[in-house]
């Protein structure tokens, strides 16, 4: 299970590399004309491709036998945040779903944080609000897993 954990979290982290370090010029609250990514564990979908029952069909189509993900990134960062992301590591934690976003900046490098939650609605509500709205979630009351990278 822990070598689960560790693909999950190294694909990410290449991601975040990958898209989050292309571009740390925009400005925060600049509402650009944004194009995202899509990537699951057996699709990639491209910004045309994206709709809200996409969104629904793969989060309904987790399963606790697999290590479901799904990772939504954008070109440019939305808040100095360059993913958001769920997995559905039902047989490694208690929360049947295991959000997490992430942030570069120059400054700080990468920092990353994680809730847990058994409601669909709610991760469903969080990637729809990055997606269509370019809204971050409020991370106030999530936990802070950036020392879990290094």
């Amino acid at each position: 299970m822990k070598q689960r954990v560790s693909i999950f979290m190294i694909v990410f982290i290449l991601l975040v590399f990958l898209v989050g370090c292309a571009s740390d010029s925009q400005v925060e609250g600049d509402m650009q004309e944004q194009t995202f990514s899509l990537r699951t564990n057996f699709n990639e979908y491209t910004n045309e491709e994206l709709n809200v029952l996409l969104f629904e069909e793969i989060i309904n189509s987790f399963s606790p036998d697999i290590w479901d993900f799904m990772v939504l990134a954008p070109d440019n960062p939305i808040q100095g945040s360059t993913f958001i992301q769920v997995g559905a590591p039902q047989a490694i934690t208690d929360f049947q779903f295991d959000l997490q976003i992430g942030f570069y900046s120059v400054e700080t490098g990468l920092t990353m944080y994680r809730l847990g939650t058994e409601d669909k609605n709610v991760v469903l509500r969080y990637f729809i609000d990055y997606w269509q709205e370019q809204i971050i979630p409020d991370i106030s009351l999530w936990q802070d897993m950036t020392d879990e990278l290094r």
